[in-house]
């Protein structure tokens, strides 16, 4: 007697805890809030531009008038029985010429003050850069070596590339890039 009221004790909590484990938990839900205040905005700043290169003259062009709206051709009428020849055919009234299209020019920021900082300040890198991988003896180097060597030199060839094009912020970037490893290659056994 005792056994079976083990086992039914141990069936009845053995579902209990069955039918709890596979019962949901729900998430309270949160009621929504008021709408997000969205801020205004910026201003817009235009910075006052300096001297500005001159541009060509070009001739004035006058403009052509607008072509008004499509007409609508009228149908023709249909075509009578032999009509005499025209010896003589009206000459075509000539178009006006259409002028030349103006050539492309070429749009460029104007030069900022920073941009001649930046300019001495890659220029300065580069030349760290020239100066420390002078100073290394090419022929003692490791392979290692030679490839953070030829690497230094690439990075200084396409900084002044970058700094012809006016690009400063990639320009010093690779500037520092071919210094730092101009240094590296000078401390790590140079003459």
């Amino acid at each position: 007697m005792q056994r079976r009221f083990l086992q039914f004790a141990f069936c009845v909590l053995s579902g209990v805890a069955l039918t709890a484990g596979c019962a949901k938990a729900r998430a309270a839900t949160v009621p929504d809030g008021p709408p997000l205040a969205m801020p205004v905005p910026p201003p817009r700043v235009f910075a006052p531009v300096g001297q500005e290169e001159p541009l060509a003259a070009v001739p004035a062009v006058p403009e052509t008038p607008t072509a008004e709206a499509p007409s609508v051709t009228p149908r023709r009428p249909p075509r009578r029985a032999a009509a005499p020849p025209d010896t003589e055919k009206p000459e075509p009234t000539p178009q006006p010429a259409q002028p030349a299209p103006e050539p492309q020019r070429e749009l460029r920021a104007a030069s900022t003050p920073a941009d001649a900082e930046a300019d001495k300040k890659v220029r300065a890198l580069l030349l760290t850069a020239s100066r420390n991988l002078g100073n290394v003896d090419y022929q003692k180097l490791s392979v290692a070596g030679r490839e953070q060597y030829d690497q230094a030199k690439s990075f200084g060839e396409q900084a002044g590339e970058a700094l012809t094009q006016r690009n400063y912020v990639f320009a010093e970037t690779l500037a520092d890039k071919a210094a730092k490893l101009a240094t590296e290659l000078l401390g790590s056994g140079a003459r």
